[in-house]
């Protein structure tokens, strides 16, 4: 805890104890509770103000901590007043991690006030200290922070931003011009969040999402290497589009009844769980002529495979999918999550155009 480094004179001045008379002649009254103060300047002791007789109350011990925040939120002001208040680049860092999976990206953009800034002089505590616009159309809460303390949760829509500085040592704190040097060499201005605006992290994610499934797929190639590849027999190269409107001859497009609802010429995977319960796993066909290659949103079900098993709607856990039983399938919620819980518990996999040649696994 930090001893009390300031008070108030008889003027409601703030005056440090390097600035003050030794003892009772400070003329100095607690900024809490306005009790007399006396000035305690030794040679052993940091110096620091005390009440006299140590009638101290619990209140007065966050003293010091409230003149602390007040001055960073003076030296901030008056940066702000004295030229633009500079914000740091925003840095966030997308990450999926998951069972075979760790891949990253780093995104960052530029966030500056826009306008004027509305100080709030009176802020304590958990209270922002400033609001502002920010150039990306958000608004920013700015907060003033003491060593590794940390703000209130952020806004889900807003930005939040703290000025932070570690606490100061006591030979830093016995006059305005040592805390306004200590203030300027070790603080600084950190980002704590800034929302999505730019739709950066989001575009960060997808290229993610597909560097992940094709992670997954070298490692399931490898994985089936080494099992035994399972018979492809159709290997036409998938048609550029389908859909509505869409050739789809049996000739171009093959139809497997054991996978309802599955886009053309796409590539199955056969889960092997136990004797009496397999999984076919596929893309789902899409509604409107989108080139299954490249659309932004894919959907993969599974279906129980070579047909329905008892109990199959069942089976699997809502982390993977739901079940639809009208069509058949288990729509899964997400490729990696289908598929992390599948090879993990399988006995073998097998991948191929034509799921018929797997009846005989």
């Amino acid at each position: 805890m930090t001893p009390l480094f300031a008070a108030l004179d008889a003027s409601g001045a703030l005056r440090f104890i390097g600035e003050v008379e030794r003892g009772a002649d400070c003329g100095c009254v607690c900024p809490v509770c306005g009790s007399a103060l006396v000035a305690r300047q030794g040679a052993a002791n940091e110096w620091h103000f005390a009440h006299e007789a140590s009638q101290e109350r619990p209140e007065c011990e966050t003293a010091a901590a409230r003149m602390l925040h007040r001055l960073m939120l003076e030296h901030l002001q008056a940066r702000g007043e004295a030229g633009p208040l500079l914000l740091p680049p925003y840095r966030q860092r997308v990450a999926i991690v998951r069972a075979l999976i760790n891949v990253h990206e780093d995104v960052q953009w530029g966030a500056q006030l826009m306008g004027p800034v509305q100080w709030r002089a009176d802020a304590v505590g958990h209270e922002p200290v400033a609001q502002a616009r920010l150039d990306t159309g958000v608004d920013l809460q700015l907060f003033v922070v003491v060593g590794d303390a940390e703000p209130p949760a952020p806004p889900v829509d807003g930005a939040q931003a703290v000025f932070r500085c570690r606490p100061p040592a006591a030979s830093a704190l016995r006059d305005r011009q040592a805390v306004e040097q200590h203030l300027a060499q070790h603080g600084e201005l950190a980002w704590t969040h800034h929302p999505d605006a730019l739709g950066l992290v989001a575009a960060a994610r997808e290229r993610l999402e597909v560097r992940s499934r094709q992670i997954y797929a070298n490692w399931l190639s490898m994985a089936d290497a080494a099992g035994g590849p399972a018979t492809v027999i159709d290997t036409r190269p998938p048609p550029l589009f389908y859909g509505p409107g869409t050739r789809a001859e049996p000739r171009e497009a093959a139809r497997y009844t054991c996978a309802p609802a599955h886009a053309p010429n796409v590539s199955f995977t056969l889960y092997r769980m136990s004797p009496t319960e397999a999984w076919l796993l596929y893309l789902l066909e899409r509604v409107g002529p989108l080139d299954w290659r490249t659309a932004p949103e894919k959907y993969y079900a599974l279906a129980p495979y070579p047909g329905r098993f008892e109990g199959w709607a069942q089976a699997l856990p809502d982390s993977v999918g739901v079940a639809d039983p009208a069509v058949g399938i288990v729509r899964c919620k997400g490729f990696l999550d289908a598929v992390t819980y599948l090879s993990r518990r399988a006995q073998f996999t097998r991948s191929g155009r034509n799921p018929m040649a797997f009846e005989t696994v």
